[in-house]
């Protein structure tokens, strides 16, 4: 088994390999939180896509296709599902599950970000050791 010191050897020697390529490590934190090109917002439309909900304007019309439409009663914007019908055809009521599976997704999406439990420590930084 390696030692330590060996074990950083190689490292240094692999950092210098990529380093003649071209490849560079980036600088600082690779996650900055909110600031991260993977962060996404809470509420914002890539949140709908994650939560694979889309919002509708014409509910009559939504309706009449067949998409389960779900109207948000704080907001009163209307959402259905993306695939109402792949995820839930295991269900004995398909139908019913998408329907709930629809509100709870919605109630997600305004909800906004959760607030910290009572008492919780700060987020660990490493930059500040």
């Amino acid at each position: 088994m390696a030692t330590t010191k060996e074990l950083e050897q190689r490292v240094a020697e692999l950092e210098s390999l990529v380093a003649r390529h071209g490849i560079a490590a980036p600088p600082g934190r690779v996650d900055e939180g909110t600031e991260s090109h993977n962060y996404i917002p809470f509420g914002s439309e890539r949140h709908a896509v994650l939560l694979g909900i889309l919002p509708v304007e014409d509910v009559e019309k939504a309706e009449k296709y067949g998409y389960y439409v779900y109207t948000s009663p704080t907001t009163g914007k209307s959402y259905r599902l993306e695939d109402q019908v792949t995820a839930y055809m295991h269900y004995p009521d398909p139908a019913q599950v998408a329907r709930l599976v629809l509100q709870q997704q919605v109630s997600v999406f305004e909800a906004g970000p959760p607030p910290p439990p009572e008492g919780a420590l700060p987020l660990w930084n490493p930059d500040e050791f």
